[in-house]
């Protein structure tokens, strides 16, 4: 019998931001995108440094531009042995449409 794998969480940005002060922002995008506009909070750390730096039972919301690159991170670290795993739904895109304010820059 093959071991059913859990899947992440979608979370909506009205969710995300109520829940900001709970959870690890990560931002999977590349150095260039995080620098011209992240979700203010969000750290951006690729899977392998968050294995290394972030303890499992953590819980992370994982965003990228729109939302297909930090399912993909969520799924992998969820098979990495993480549990609190949440994917933003439409990723900055969605955050912006939203109306929720966008930090330029680094940090």
């Amino acid at each position: 019998m093959k071991k059913q794998l859990m899947k992440p969480t979608n979370i909506t940005p009205s969710q995300l931001n109520s829940r900001q002060n709970q959870l690890l922002i990560v931002d999977v995008r590349s150095a260039l995108e995080y620098w011209m506009g992240h979700i203010p909070g969000a750290k951006l750390m690729g899977c392998n440094r968050i294995l290394k730096e972030i303890p499992k039972g953590q819980a992370i919301a994982v965003t990228c531009a729109s939302g297909h690159r930090s399912m993909a991170a969520s799924q992998w670290l969820i098979e990495q042995g993480y549990s609190k795993v949440y994917n933003l739904q439409g990723g900055l895109m969605a955050w912006q449409r939203a109306g929720y304010p966008v930090q330029r820059g680094g940090g």
